[in-house]
């Protein structure tokens, strides 16, 4: 494990380097699984409870540093008094954001994978090309606002897609945390005047 860390690292230290790497692994999760769309409610809720963690850990990050328990490293101890004071609330901002899309998403996605109602809803959908490598055929669910959600398509299938608002049919799985859109099906009407 020499590239975590040195052998000489206390044990709480690495508890908490292994414990980073695990939230910023999770922070991830919502970059590929994009069709989930957490209630406004509990996005609000997750930023309460992403500062709080993060006060928490800076807490407890201080009293390790007290106790001799947890040293900075890396570039950290190059910095001078004043770029130390600029980078300290940065390092901090970035920390809540990533609790938060763990709060906020990963975590109450893999719930919602477990525990779920199936419901389905009907909605006006238009095909939408996308901007990233990953993702180049979307389908837009205007009544959707969510920042990070996608629902992709297969090229061919997008080409067969008329222009223009169409109604569809959601298949959503739904929990007290949101809805992951799983499935899209278009109406008769739509999928008949598709070329």
């Amino acid at each position: 494990m020499n590239l975590l860390w040195k052998k000489d690292i206390p044990g709480a230290q690495k508890i908490l380097i292994g414990t980073f790497m695990l939230w910023m692994l999770g922070a991830l999760v919502p970059i590929f699984f994009r069709s989930f769309v957490p209630t406004q409610q509990w996005q609000k809720m997750a930023w309460g409870i992403s500062l709080l963690l993060t006060a928490v850990s800076a807490i407890w990050l201080r009293a390790l540093y007290r106790k001799n328990l947890w040293r900075p490293s890396g570039p950290w101890l190059t910095y001078g008094p004043f770029k130390r004071l600029l980078m300290a609330p940065l390092c901090m901002a970035f920390f809540v954001v990533v609790v938060w899309l763990n709060v906020a998403v990963t975590l109450p996605l893999g719930y919602t994978s477990l525990v779920h109602a199936k419901v389905t809803r009907s909605a006006t959908v238009e095909k939408k090309r996308g901007s990233g490598r990953s993702c180049k055929h979307q389908i837009e669910i205007p009544d959707v606002r969510y920042l990070f959600f996608e629902f992709c398509v297969n090229a061919d299938n997008f080409d067969t897609l008329p222009k223009g608002p169409v109604p569809a049919e959601l298949s959503i799985r739904r929990s007290f945390f949101g809805d992951h859109i799983h499935a899209l099906r278009l109406s008769a009407a739509a999928q008949s005047a598709a070329p």
